[in-house]
């Protein structure tokens, strides 16, 4: 039987506008390259940048292309991915399953506001199945593995 472990993982909160927020946690793929990702409680679904192709493969779906929606009426061209391995300090997750979509428009709205560059966003499909907590006191990411 394989035993849970509990992780914690630093966050880091960025304030866009005047109370106006995000959360952000580093992830590392497997070359140990830092990358922020924005945790999206709202987001059905964890999203890489499709740009990123050294960290991800394809993968085929009954519909090969998903329509994702974005706030609005627009849809958003999406694709299916697996993430092999992502890096939380000591901790790797393998087999990540993610959608696939460019996310160079939200990095043009984050670069007005801060330096950071954002690599995809953690959904709340990610954060139900590792049953995530948010501790906005210690500003910790706790996930059980």
């Amino acid at each position: 039987m394989k035993r849970s472990k509990k992780i914690e993982i630093p966050l880091k909160l960025v304030e866009l506008e005047n109370e106006n927020y995000h959360i952000l946690v580093e992830i590392r793929f497997s070359d140990n390259k830092p990358q922020m990702w924005v945790i999206d409680t709202g987001a059905s679904k964890t999203v890489l940048d499709i740009n990123q192709t050294d960290y991800y493969s394809g993968v085929e779906t009954p519909l090969t292309e998903i329509e994702s929606m974005g706030i609005g009426d627009s849809r958003i061209e999406t694709k299916s991915g697996l993430i092999h391995e992502i890096k939380f300090g000591d901790d790797s997750l393998f087999d990540v399953n993610v959608a696939l979509i460019d996310l160079s428009q939200l990095n043009i709205l984050y670069h007005q506001f801060t330096n950071e560059k954002i690599t995809g966003l953690i959904g709340s499909d990610f954060l139900v199945r590792y049953k995530a907590t948010i501790d906005f006191k210690k500003l910790v990411l706790m996930l059980t593995i």
